[in-house]
């Protein structure tokens, strides 16, 4: 035997409206908890010594910085750095374990930021592609976790980099810039992209 249940709403017990079966069959929900992806446009960082990208919203709950054959005209490293109104430039807790097709490894930490590792001379010897990802620890605190996956065509290298920081508040803006912060990138793109529900 088979039974048929007709409706068009269910509600919660306080009347609120739920879910919506609409006539031809559709389904809509009061709250969409749909993930949302949200992808930026490339920037160009030709020139230029940091590009911020401000706006990532409160409920983002996975935000990506993709880097795309960045290089830079003199030594010093690649650094990525977030923020809550403004950029953090200290309080970080980083950690790079960088790896070459020589077969050396070897680790590297910071405190000013979440360094490359991989790019820290002059040309397009030393390009980087990779994304670091950043999510919120605790639901109840503004401490961040950072992950890193780069390469370069520097030796080969593939850096894996982790760590934190507390941030005054929640998350709004990332920057990709250089250790030295007056070295500006002599090619490259970077773009945002972020997760909400």
């Amino acid at each position: 035997m088979v039974s048929t249940l007709k409706l068009t709403k269910i509600q919660h017990p306080n009347d609120t409206d739920a879910v919506q079966v609409g006539s031809d069959g559709s389904i809509s929900f009061s709250v969409d908890k749909r993930e949302n992806i949200v992808t930026g446009s490339a920037q160009d960082v030709t020139g230029v010594t940091e590009k911020t990208i401000t706006g990532i919203p409160s409920n983002a709950h996975c935000v990506r910085l993709y880097i795309d054959g960045t290089y830079k005209g003199g030594s010093s490293q690649s650094r990525f750095r977030i923020g809550a109104g403004s950029i953090a430039t200290s309080g970080y807790d980083w950690r790079v374990a960088a790896h070459s097709a020589g077969g050396s490894a070897y680790t590297e930490g910071s405190t000013a930021g979440c360094d490359s590792y991989a790019d820290g001379a002059a040309g397009s010897s030393y390009t980087l592609w990779g994304y670091y990802e950043v999510r919120k620890m605790i639901s109840t605190t503004n401490r961040y976790l950072i992950n890193s996956r780069l390469m370069s065509n520097n030796s080969y290298y593939y850096n894996s980099g982790v760590g934190y920081i507390d941030l005054g508040g929640t998350l709004d803006r990332v920057q990709w810039t250089t250790v030295n912060g007056s070295l500006a990138f002599t090619a490259g793109k970077i773009y945002l992209e972020y997760t909400t529900i």
